[in-house]
């Protein structure tokens, strides 16, 4: 793991874009015994993406937070590859997937990238889900939309619901339309370590793998965070409850529902209530975290994996 972080360091301070000629442009057809890392023009957009496991198995899509990528998933994809072809996008204007015009970060052009990407990497039959937050809110919208619903077997809701309480939103809205400037990588680690306390238990290894993965350097040679700014143009919209509450009742698909005892994204209140307004709803509540669990402990791990085997 210690080459990794240090790769991973050089890469970033090295400065040297992403491109067609660092990454493998089209899905391996092989199977991989470590991670894989490809670039895929989807709808005119250059999506990164990482691969883990091997292609003939069922395909699970890890779809990251709204501010976050997809190697917050590097764990939860190692418990996940020995039966499962683990498929972990960068969202456009995360990571190192493309920006994009601000008007196009929105969920309808999202479950459009989610339908072509399952083609690019050729999946057949229903995939299963994992969505954090955002991902776990595209997810429910992929399971209800009557066009898509048949590609989702299962799927695990990590800390989102129908609806989320206002306050919770503007608290993501000012961290996250705030710019931060790091000098260094440890300045940088102090911030991530602070502002994603509520991921709960993290090790030494997967704080370096976050903060590597969550920086990109500027001109200057500042580090800041990973995403376009412009993501924040189309968050927190007005919400629809009563449409948002009668499409989730209408997924007939199994869910597993995760939630952070500590969430104000996921209050007890509409947990509890999206158990009672499904089909077939299970339930998973996290002590000691928030805003949400990064499910990488082995405990958070066998839940999901025991879920989507049994």
């Amino acid at each position: 793991m210690y080459q990794e972080i240090k790769a991973l360091a050089s890469r970033l301070l090295s400065r040297r874009p992403i491109s067609a000629s660092t990454v493998n442009n089209h899905p391996s057809s092989s199977v991989t015994q470590g991670f894989c890392e490809h670039l895929v023009a989807i709808r005119g957009v250059h999506v990164f993406v990482r691969t883990l496991g091997d292609p003939r198995n069922k395909a699970v899509i890890c779809w990251h937070g709204f501010a976050r990528n997809g190697s917050d998933f590097l764990s939860l994809a190692r418990g996940l590859s020995a039966s499962h072809f683990v498929i972990c996008p960068d969202t456009p204007g995360r990571g190192y997937s493309d920006w994009i015009d601000p008007d196009r970060y929105d969920f309808s052009f999202y479950q459009s990238l989610a339908v072509d990407l399952l083609k690019e990497f050729k999946v057949s039959g229903r995939a299963d889900w994992v969505g954090t937050s955002m991902g776990g809110a595209l997810g429910m919208m992929m399971a209800a939309n009557p066009k898509t619903r048949q590609l989702i077997d299962r799927l695990v809701i990590n800390d989102i619901g129908p609806e989320v309480p206002q306050d919770a939103i503007e608290r993501i809205r000012e961290y996250a339309s705030e710019p931060q400037y790091f000098s260094s990588l440890n300045e940088a680690r102090t911030y991530f370590e602070w502002i994603y306390a509520p991921f709960g238990y993290l090790s030494d290894e997967e704080w370096d793998l976050l903060v590597t993965h969550s920086l990109r350097r500027l001109d200057d040679g500042r580090l800041t965070q990973h995403y376009d700014p412009q993501i924040l143009k189309q968050f927190g919209g007005a919400q629809n409850p009563t449409l948002a509450w009668a499409m989730f009742s209408s997924i007939t698909c199994r869910m597993l529902l995760i939630r952070g005892m500590d969430s104000d994204i996921l209050p007890a209140s509409i947990a509890d209530r999206m158990v009672n307004s499904a089909l077939r709803v299970e339930r998973l509540d996290v002590p000691n975290t928030g805003h949400a669990p990064f499910l990488n402990t082995p405990e958070q791990i066998s839940e999901i994996r025991s879920f989507l085997s049994d």
